[in-house]
């Protein structure tokens, strides 16, 4: 088969089948797990797999496409399909996927190593097949997982990103970045070298607890020889149940990683054309990862941060209420030429914040009237996929 860019070309054979007949996969690929949709040409979902993290970085190309094929062959027996026959196209939006060349070298290997998983790829981002499974003209995507990133789509298709470095050089609002933040407070007060903004009292013994240590000296081997990201990321969880029993210094971070995940909205947003910003809702950012669960105790800061920069007037936030392997499927039939998919923008999210600037009084702090807002909207914590 013919190639372009590191991906074959688009198949005759595809083109001239009956959309009922059509195998269109999409697989999402985060930091911790991968979810891979298979649908027919009219958009009808046929089989839904979920799999380990496909982030390249981390394994490898030859252990990524390993778990790919491995998902492809898995849906593939759901839906009694022929292992020998490929798929018609498989759209792969995954983490670490941002650079074009390592794209290219993926796709590469898929066909060498798996020649009938798929006759055909796309490859991209996990941001990107977030933005295309809720949004069709373009706008926002910020996550904030085990690490954050955000990337802004205009309407002419020219993208532009803020973060998605890794824990190394970035995340920050992440869950990652929660951890490591907590853990940093509650060394530097033990140690004495800077004194945390609130008591450790929650945070240390929760530490202790989850990490199954009694000092900072057994602390290390986490730190070092047995590191696991997620694992770190995941004591999000117990600053969450802190926030819930009010502790400060857990209130103190989420609050932190509001302002730093609204840094990454405006830092795209200056970007962003000014029919996305002159929409109805304003600019509409879909918010996709496990802290979002905690939207009540990230608000204040986020807003804080948003109205001081008066970068953004008007703003939606919505969360996803499907998988986003749903828009590497529409990124995949797109690619294909495939008219016939229906795509459901409009159901596949939901509001749950709007800002506006002019609904904040002058005379109040954004901080004041995000508090105030509270009790009247009913917010709750908001479950995000």
């Amino acid at each position: 088969m013919e190639r372009t860019n590191g991906q074959t070309a688009v198949s005759t054979e595809s083109l001239n089948k009956n959309p009922e007949d059509m195998r269109i996969g999409g697989l999402e690929g985060g930091a911790t797990h991968s979810t891979l949709f298979v649908v027919d040409g009219r958009g009808k979902k046929l089989a839904e797999v979920r799999g380990p993290h496909t982030n390249h970085w981390a394994l490898g190309m030859e252990e990524t496409a390993a778990r790919i094929n491995d998902m492809i062959v898995r849906s593939k027996a759901d839906i009694g399909m022929p292992q020998a026959v490929p798929y018609d196209i498989v759209g792969l939006n995954l983490s670490g996927c941002e650079e074009e060349k390592s794209n290219k070298l993926l796709a590469t290997t898929l066909h060498q190593l798996y020649p009938t998983a798929s006759r055909d790829y796309t490859i991209g981002s996990d941001t990107l097949g977030s933005l295309r499974t809720g949004l069709p003209n373009g706008g926002v995507v910020l996550i904030s997982g085990t690490g954050s990133n955000a990337l802004l789509i205009n309407p002419d298709g020219k993208t532009y990103g803020c973060g998605g470095w890794g824990h190394m050089m970035g995340d920050e609002g992440s869950a990652y970045w929660l951890s490591h933040r907590a853990c940093k407070y509650v060394f530097d007060d033990l140690d004495g070298l800077l004194q945390a903004p609130a008591p450790i009292t929650y945070v240390w013994p929760a530490m202790q607890e989850y990490f199954k240590v009694t000092d900072q000296q057994s602390m290390l081997p986490h730190l070092y020889a047995n590191f696991n990201k997620c694992k770190f990321a995941m004591f999000t969880k117990e600053l969450a149940l802190g926030c819930e029993r009010a502790d400060p210094l857990c209130l103190k971070l989420f609050h932190e990683a509001g302002v730093m995940l609204a840094k990454h909205v405006t830092a795209v947003s200056a970007k962003a054309h000014n029919d996305l910003k002159l929409e109805k809702g304003g600019l509409k950012v879909i918010c996709v990862g496990s802290v979002w669960k905690s939207w009540v105790y990230l608000q204040e800061g986020f807003i804080e941060e948003i109205h001081k920069r008066s970068l953004v007037d008007e703003l939606t936030l919505l969360k996803l209420t499907t998988s986003a392997a749903l828009g590497a499927c529409y990124i995949a039939a797109d690619k294909l030429n495939c008219v016939t998919m229906i795509k459901s923008f409009d159901q596949n999210t939901e509001e749950f914040y709007r800002y506006k600037r002019e609904n904040l009084p002058p005379t109040k702090t954004a901080s004041s009237c995000v508090a105030s807002r509270l009790v009247p909207n009913g917010v709750e914590q908001i479950e995000i996929r």
